[in-house]
Parts: C-alpha cells; structure tokens; sequence
C-alpha cells in the first residue's frame, strides 16, 4: 500500500493543476487479503488493493464531482478538468458552504505491525486448525478470514492536511450439523485480539442439536436479540433515519419529532468514531473532526449527524459526517453504538416465558416505510424457541414485518455487555451493540425453502 506521505504529496501536487474557487480532494486507499474456505479447503486466496480518489471543486455557486481509481498524473488532471466542467455547467446552489479551515493534523494512525505482518501460511495453519476443531465436533465449517489496511487523506484548498492509517482483521465462520448451521463473526484491528477459537465455539452452540428445526405458528413473539441483529437493525436506522438529508426530506421518523419520545427509555443510541471500543476514524470525508453525537437519548429523539452543506442548511456546523463526495444520501452515521444495560443474556432467557432467540438477520429491509421505520427480514442460523425461561428447540427461518419504532418501545432488557459487529471486507463503518429483549415482534411469513 502507498505511504501518507506520498499520497499527500502527490495530492498537493494535484491541487496546484486545479481550476476552480475552491478544492477538496480526497483518497482512500484500501488493500484487502481474503481466505474463503468450506469442504476443508481452502477454495480462494484473494489480494485486492483498490484506490478511490475524488476531486470537488467550487465555482462560484455551482460544484463539481469527478473521481479516478489511480494516482497516475494523467488521470488526476482528467478528474480535475471533468470536476471543474462540471461544475461550470451545473446549476448554481442556494447555499454552498465554504470548505472546512486551514487545519495541518499530524498523520494518525491505527495501524498494528502484527496486523500487517501476518503472513499467508499463518492464515492458512489457522483455518487448518478451525478445520480439526470443527472435525472433532462432527460438524463442517465454512467461511472467510481478511486481513487489510486502510489509508483515508484529505486535502483541500484553504490550507487543510490530513491523513489516518489504520489495519483490520476479521473473520466469518458457519458450521453446519445435519439440517442445522450456526454462525460467529469477529472483527479488530489488532489480529491477536481475534479470537478465532470462542468464534468457533460460539457457531458450534447455535448448531450442535439433534432437534430438527421446527415450524411454529406466525404471530408476535418475545424476541431476545444477540449483538449482530441489533447492529442489523440499528445499521438500517441510520441508513434511513439518522442523517440530515433524510431529515430535511422527511423521509426520517426524525423530522418533526425532534425531544419527542419514541422508544422505550432503556435505548440511547449514538455515533463516535472515536471510541476506543470501535473501528475508530478520527475525521471525515471531507477532513472535518469527527464528533460524538447522541441520536437517541433514552429514548427521545435527540438529533442527526452533519456534514458542511446539510450543517449549513440547518444552521449549525458539521458534525464530521461527510461521506465522499460522489455520494448522493448525505452525511451518515458509520460508527455507531448503543449504551449498554444492567443484565446478560442468562437472565433474559429466564425471564421470557415464550419467544425466540435470534442471533442474526439476513435479507433485511428497512425502505418499506422509513417513515415509521418499518423492516422486513429474515431469520437465520441459531434461532431458538424459548419456553418457560429455557431454550428449548431450534426453529425453521421465519420473516419478520415490523416498525422498529413499535418494537423498540417495549424493551424487557439491555445486556451489560456489547460486541463489535462490522464487516470490513464489505464497506467501512462498524457497530458495538448489546443484546436486546424486546417484549414484542411480528413475525408474517417463512422462507420460501422451507
């Protein structure tokens, strides 16, 4: 991967070519090795370095956006040129805030050496291992395992200078045994911190049963969710709800019910990219400080995320939201976190009298009603009844229809404890989410496949 040192330099560089009354450029610069496995072998060994570079320029009242996938001169002159046309031909703006202050931020970096140095054949010997232990199980495994880097620089204009390097691990494990399959996923950015064997023990109790799934009558049911459906849930809210452009369409349940009341007072949700427990990204997209902001304060709604144009538009300032330039939904919140309870996840298997445990959603949907944040998705592996404070029997996949802010009203429990959920070989961002016991959830329909 290319040093900060000479991105910036080639970036600044850039910025000298550049036409225009001001310019941002941003970089993003992404390296990815990924280890796909199942049958015990390994089935793919994939190297992907990417580079996303995008050029903003202000004419007048009027903006511009190109991008470029190279550092190569040629190619950024041809994204500065087509940035600046654009902008010369586009409509003026009503509001177009200035570019965020002169600010020279000494480079931060995130990165961990043993991250970056772990070699293939260490990667290989570990997936081996994965396979004896899940072999002894009688179970099968299949899944992934990555390793990258990230560099993320922005430089614009009026003086601003800034650069972040930071490493990632993760892995995704399924087992399967007779009908049933279980799942665990792990993400840090030191590799040591993963610990791929409680991974593995974790999927293997969701499936180790010799029950076969059963088939249960739709309806509402008690719900106790583990850390990656809530991060599945609370993703989509952020998605459709806690921006400010969504706000200003009113497509959020946020517009016009800011100090309003909308769940149940056990939930405070909110974003900052600066906690030692995520993924941490230290600014934005357009080089502005990230902030901590409270979206959800006990259950009343507290406000969205900014960035320089919606900040503007608001009359308030960014709150280090931006996403890249090219982007078209506004800022968003990319690291997100809910405050965690008083109880485990013990204590609210005991307390449910009927429900299900759900460790995880696929296939979810939260653009039926952003308005009312309503959701469809489905469940998946190690979905449990409860009966009588016991998990009983697994269940076959059940689809469930609902708002969140209907769901999210009635919250039985928060656990003490919350994981780090993200999936870095797909997009940037991350969650760090509790369990949740909700007294309610509509379950309307089954997969197709059962």
């Amino acid at each position: 991967m290319i040093g900060h040192a000479q991105l910036l330099a080639t970036l600044r560089r850039a910025m000298k070519r550049a036409a225009g009354d001001a310019v941002s450029i941003c970089a993003h610069a992404r390296s990815r090795r990924v280890f796909r496995f199942a049958h015990e072998a390994i089935h793919q060994d994939l190297v992907q370095d990417s580079l996303a570079i995008t050029v903003k320029i202000i004419h007048g009242q009027s903006i511009g956006v190109a991008s470029t996938d190279t550092l190569a001169p040629e190619s950024l002159t041809r994204a500065l040129r087509a940035a600046a046309a654009i902008a010369a031909h586009s409509p003026k703006q009503a509001l177009t805030p200035p570019l965020p202050r002169a600010r020279r931020a000494p480079h931060r970096s995130d990165a961990v050496p043993a991250t970056t140095r772990l070699t293939a054949a260490a990667c290989v010997e570990s997936i081996k291992r994965l396979f004896h232990l899940c072999r002894g199980a009688g179970a099968t495994l299949a899944g992934s395992f990555m390793t990258g880097e990230d560099l993320l620089a922005v430089v614009n204009s009026v003086g601003l200078t800034c650069s972040t390097h930071s490493t990632v691990a993760g892995a995704k494990l399924v087992t399967m045994f007779g009908r049933l399959s279980g799942y665990a996923s792990g993400v840090h950015r030191d590799i040591r911190r993963l610990n791929l064997d409680e991974l593995l023990q974790r999927s293997l109790a969701q499936c180790l049963h010799r029950a076969e799934p059963a088939t249960i009558p739709l309806g509402t049911y008690e719900v106790i969710l583990e850390p990656e459906a809530v991060a599945e849930l609370v993703g989509w809210l952020g998605s459709i709800a806690f921006g400010a452009k969504s706000v200003e369409e009113r497509t959020s349940f946020f517009a016009g019910r800011i100090g309003e009341q909308v769940m149940d007072s056990k939930i405070t949700i909110y974003d900052d990219a600066r906690d030692r427990s995520m993924l941490q990204m230290p600014f934005d997209f357009e080089g502005v400080p990230k902030q901590r902001v409270v979206l959800i304060d006990r259950g009343t709604v507290h406000s969205p995320v900014y960035d320089s144009t919606y900040g503007a538009r608001f009359g308030t300032s960014s709150t280090g939201h931006a996403m890249p330039p090219d982007e078209i939904d506004g800022p968003l919140p990319l690291h997100l976190g809910m405050r965690p309870g008083t109880t485990d996840v013990p204590a609210m298997i005991r307390a449910c009298r009927r429900g299900l445990f759900i460790p995880r959603f696929h296939y979810v949907s939260g653009l039926l009603n952003p308005r009312e944040a309503l959701m469809t998705g489905l469940t998946r592996e190690g979905t449990f009844l409860i009966e009588h404070g016991r998990v009983s029997t697994p269940v076959s996949t059940l689809r469930f229809t609902d708002s969140l802010l209907r769901s999210f009203r009635r919250v039985l429990g928060v656990s003490k404890t919350r994981r780090l959920v993200a999936d870095p070989s797909q997009e940037l961002g991350c969650a760090v989410m509790p369990s949740l016991h909700l007294a309610e959830l509509r379950f309307t329909g089954r997969s197709e496949r059962e």
